[in-house]
């Protein structure tokens, strides 16, 4: 019996030893191919003529710069309700790549298999849905022979606007395409493109009834959150807008006018009787309940928004007019004295008149103040736009 447990322990040490050095093999191979992989990955690195992204103290790597130029080649409809418009877009990128370094005379040729280059993986941050796009890669060169990717991305589809209707129907909105990586921006920085300008194309803009389009743009940096969880981490985007004013005659004929004369016949009701007040009553109730049907009908055209804008403040103004109305032909009947009560009368209607011209003048000078200075602002951008193309022509020339 102690012979066999001995032989058994000098089996299970074998057992263990070998084990032993089999791990020890595993590790020296592993070793082996890791240190290969690297010297591997070195190789290719300077083959490519791109040098290999160095860790900082804070383990970012190094940034590869893009530049973004933004064609709106067609605006189409703008949505209020549903704040959003439809348009095709043209965004253009540009970039550095070593490896296509050769003779200027390639320069434009279209890059056939493009899965082997360095890409930024940009993508339109507010597409809504699944916009149709169309995506091409094409090789330039500057003068002193380095290589540079040239992307061209066609989108056609519907992009998301957050609108400010403070000023409706007076309002101007911005109409913006956010151009973003989806690498991190310690290793993508998008920039704009200073040799090209962002242009807007009027002629193709299908909502020109009801809106007038501003030639100008302007571009934004932002960085936006990658994960929720690591605030710190961000993706570089650049947002490019133009902007559009809503032409409001449409509103000012058809509501602000039907309003306006819907208020003043208030005022003919003092021509009936103070001796018959359920009279009076029934036609400034009728009034306000014109009032309040037309306003349902009007907000069927706006979002549902938590804030008023003008054209709300102008009809609920009107409103609080016509019930004013009302309620003096409530009170007038309570006075007993019927000389002094047509005196009172009489001053009563005088006051209402007044402030109800003082309101309608101040109305429009306010939206003259106001809404239009904006509309100035962008009028004189747009000649400061037109001025700079002008220059920069003769410059090229």
């Amino acid at each position: 019996m102690a012979s066999v447990a001995y032989n058994f322990m000098n089996v299970d040490s074998n057992a263990h030893s070998k084990r032993y050095s089999d791990n020890e093999d595993n590790k020296r191979v592993s070793c082996t191919v890791d240190m290969e992989s690297d010297t591997t990955s070195l190789r290719r690195a300077k083959k490519r003529g791109r040098k290999k992204s160095t860790n900082t103290g804070d383990g970012h790597k190094n940034k590869v710069r893009v530049q973004v130029w933004v064609q709106f080649f067609k605006v189409g409809e703008i949505d209020t309700l549903k704040e959003q418009y439809t348009a095709d877009v043209i965004v253009r990128a540009k970039w550095r790549e070593p490896l296509l370094d050769g003779e200027p005379q390639q320069s434009g040729v279209e890059i056939a298999d493009f899965s082997k280059y360095w890409n930024p993986k940009l993508s339109i941050e507010n597409t809504i849905g699944d916009p149709k796009e169309v995506v091409r890669y094409r090789v330039v060169f500057n003068n002193r022979g380095d290589a540079f990717v040239s992307e061209k991305r066609t989108i056609k589809g519907t992009f998301m606007e957050n609108l400010e209707l403070n000023d409706f129907p007076f309002d101007v909105q911005d109409l913006t395409v956010t151009v973003a990586s989806e690498l991190p921006s310690y290793e993508v920085d998008l920039i704009e493109d200073h040799e090209n300008r962002h242009i807007v194309n009027r002629l193709s803009f299908v909502d020109e009834q009801e809106w007038h389009l501003y030639v100008h743009t302007e571009c934004e940096k932002k960085d936006l959150i990658i994960d929720q969880m690591e605030m710190a981490i961000k993706r570089s985007a650049l947002s490019v807008k133009c902007r559009a004013a809503r032409r409001p005659g449409y509103f000012v004929w058809n509501i602000f006018m039907v309003t306006f004369l819907i208020c003043s016949l208030s005022f003919a009701t003092f021509s009936v009787k103070k001796d018959l007040p359920q009279n009076r009553l029934q036609l400034s109730f009728t009034l306000v309940l014109t009032a309040v049907a037309f306003k349902s009908v009007v907000n069927q055209s706006l979002p549902r928004i938590s804030y008023l804008t003008y054209m709300d403040k102008y009809l609920l103004a009107s409103m609080v007019m016509l019930s004013t109305v009302c309620a003096w032909h409530g009170i007038v009947t309570l006075l007993p004295n019927k000389e002094r009560a047509d005196f009172i009368e009489n001053v009563v209607l005088g006051c209402l008149t007044i402030v109800y011209v003082f309101f309608n003048v101040g109305f429009v000078i306010l939206i003259y103040v106001f809404p239009f200075r904006k509309r100035r602002t962008m009028q004189q951008k747009d000649r400061e736009y037109k001025s700079e193309l002008k220059r920069a022509r003769v410059i090229k020339r």
